[in-house]
């Protein structure tokens, strides 16, 4: 996620705007390996600090995506 102002910035100067999508699919694809490895909520009280960056990490991804879609005039959809 933190390589999205390198990748804006190549799609500006060299005007190959094709770097957004495949950056979006890497990203999607990265965070579907995520989610699907790593439970996000336990209800173990021991777990409440994992808890919280997981849920950090799942909301970041989200903004990621959904400013890479507005970048390409998509719309991002609310709830999946």
């Amino acid at each position: 996620m933190i390589l999205l102002p390198e990748i804006i910035e190549q799609v500006a100067v060299t005007l190959e705007p094709h770097h957004l999508p495949y950056y979006a699919q890497e990203l999607a694809a990265a965070f579907h390996g995520f989610y699907r490895d790593c439970r996000v909520v336990s209800s173990d009280p021991e777990d409440s600090e994992i808890n919280k960056a997981r849920l950090r990490l799942s909301k970041a991804a989200k903004l990621v995506l959904a400013r890479t879609l507005a970048l390409m005039g998509v719309s991002a959809p609310e709830k999946m």
